[in-house]
């Protein structure tokens, strides 16, 4: 709800901004690990505090003090005019111990305004937040708890989760102290109230808020990005999970793009929770090491595999489809888990398009017009994954369907290219870029670009006059790109360029073997050449569009398997 106009007034009476910035000094002190609601005791379960509208003068400092006195945290859902206007008590709002999310720019109606209107209202207050807290919100909340399908996809977007209301005190209507205790009693594990930063009886109820919930063994804990449920404080999606792929961790919640992303932890019991936030993608899950459930398009939940035998059991959850706009987002896993199991110590990144990602190999043949791409691939099931499985390895899929080097298929999107996504944690969901940490150090790179380069005739007013030109302009790309992972991977590390038998060309072929040839010449000992020669290896090319079949890509993993080792 909105504040009131006659409500934005100064300071309260008594309070300086030297009170406030002595405020600000004093909440730094405890915003690394506030103490539970609990005070000592275990907690039953969490509860999102939430209040909208901030930062407020008048208000503000009085309800971070009463929050910090009873020793509880809360989500504040500001509005990025007030955050813009009142920089300082946004601030205060973090060096509290606060978590802070995006609650619009002005309080509009946003189901009213047009796409680009809503778009403007999430974005400038995700970037005035930004600026003057540090903080990039990760939940949204509507105004009015006005909302529709459309406004979410707008929300997803900015890699937002929406945020309601489990119980709603109606401080805004004027509720007593009394009622917005009451509306606290009606709060389960995960649930979620909605209060706001201005009305004084909110203030005053705080302290019998906290008893409440003590009473009640309950604590006040952070909303989950992906599940939009309370839980612990310091809960992280990672904890406990090993994974080497491509993403952007926030701490309760791992958002990615690329395909056959995975994710692995011991657990001990008869079930296992996994927690997603994804309506786009479609998921593997293993337990040990056998094939549980695959979840299509799971959206919001906690799906949990059940009626397992008593002892240990390994999970694993591995991503089929590939999302390069829209990134999935993992919760961790829920039960009795044991912590990581360890990394393994072999390691292969897999660089490619459409035949590295899996593209329609599960299908029963070429046209999938009738049931769709997606349901018919598994990158956890492509070449790539089967080889690392058969080696021991770690590994990532760094795949993108139909992106070439220089050429995309057909000649479309130009401008664009494989290269231009390749060094992005999100690929088109978010320019920023992927920042490799220390433990990933693959000895052997598999690259599988140029099919899309070549595979389709060039049309008149494409920049190349002619292939000959087009396989000059690949070869160039092709060479920075391995000076490039040189640099980046070291000389150690092996490279092995593949390649298919193309029907129309044999530019391919020649471009990368004259590739190998000068890195080889210019003193390259670790790079070679693979040949997937589609008739001595039997390949159908019965998937999707003529795309390998889930018995090609068993092929080409023993192909790709065999040389490896030839490799040592």
């Amino acid at each position: 709800m909105s504040l009131p106009a006659t409500d934005l007034g100064a300071l309260p009476e008594g309070k300086s901004m030297k009170h406030l910035a002595a405020l600000v000094a004093a909440t730094a002190l405890v915003a690394v690990a506030p103490a539970p609601a609990t005070a000592g005791r275990a907690c039953a379960g969490y509860v999102g505090l939430t209040f909208d509208d901030g930062p407020t003068p008048g208000n503000t400092a009085t309800l971070l003090d009463a929050l910090q006195r009873a020793r509880l945290r809360a989500t504040m859902f500001n509005t990025g005019q007030n955050v813009e206007a009142h920089p300082e008590l946004a601030k205060a709002q973090v060096a509290a111990g606060m978590w802070i999310g995006n609650h619009s720019w002005d309080h509009p109606f946003m189901t009213r305004l047009p796409e680009a209107g809503q778009a403007d209202q999430i974005s400038r207050t995700q970037d005035t937040i930004r600026r003057v807290t540090g903080v990039t919100p990760a939940l949204f909340r509507p105004p009015y708890l006005d909302t529709d399908d459309a406004l979410r996809a707008v929300e997803k977007r900015f890699g937002l989760t929406e945020i309601n209301a489990d119980v709603d005190a109606k401080d805004w209507g004027d509720a007593s102290v009394d009622e917005i205790v009451s509306a606290v009693g009606r709060l389960r594990d995960g649930d979620v109230i909605l209060m706001h930063d201005w009305p004084p009886n909110t203030v005053a109820a705080i302290p019998r808020i906290a008893a409440t919930l003590r009473e009640r063994g309950l604590c006040a804990g952070k909303i989950s990005p992906v599940t939009g449920r309370a839980v612990a404080p310091h809960a992280r999606a990672l904890a406990g999970v090993h994974t080497v792929g491509r993403l952007d961790d926030r701490g309760a919640g791992v958002r990615y793009t690329w395909p056959g992303v995975y994710f692995e932890s011991r657990f001990r019991g008869t079930s296992v929770g996994i927690v997603l936030d994804d309506a786009v993608n479609d998921y593997e899950v293993q337990i040990d090491g056998r094939a549980a459930a695959t979840l299509v398009t799971p959206g919001r939940t906690t799906h949990w595999i059940r009626d397992l035998a008593p002892g240990v059991h390994t999970v694993r959850l591995a991503k089929r489809t590939e999302s390069p706009w829209t990134p999935g987002q993992f919760g961790g896993f829920a039960g009795d888990l044991l912590g990581a199991p360890a990394a393994r110590s072999r390691q292969i990144e897999f660089i490619g398009d459409s035949w590295t990602a899996g593209y329609g190999n599960m299908s029963a043949g070429r046209d999938c017009s009738a049931t769709g791409i997606d349901r018919n691939s598994n990158a956890d099931q492509a070449f790539g994954a089967l080889t690392a499985r058969t080696l021991g390895a770690d590994y990532q899929l760094n795949a993108w369907s139909g992106r070439g080097l220089v050429r995309n298929y057909d000649g479309s999107d130009p401008g664009v290219d494989y290269l231009t996504y390749y060094d992005r944690v999100l690929q088109a969901a978010d320019e920023a870029v992927w920042q490799r940490p220390p433990t990933w150090r693959p000895q052997t790179v598999v690259i599988g670009l140029g099919i899309n380069d070549f595979s389709t005739p060039l049309h008149a007013g494409e920049r190349w006059p002619d292939e000959a030109a087009l396989a000059a302009d690949f070869r160039a790309a092709y060479l920075d790109f391995l000076k490039k992972l040189r640099q980046r991977y070291g000389h150690r590390t092996s490279f092995v360029l593949t390649y298919p038998s193309l029907w129309n060309t044999t530019a391919l072929a020649d471009s990368v073997q004259q590739v190998v040839a000068q890195r080889t010449a210019d003193g390259d000992r670790r790079i070679t050449a693979l040949h997937y020669d589609n008739a001595a290896l039997g390949l159908d090319l019965l998937g999707c569009d003529w795309h390998p079949s889930a018995r090609d890509h068993r092929l080409l993993a023993s192909a790709l398997t065999t040389h490896l080792r030839t490799l040592g």
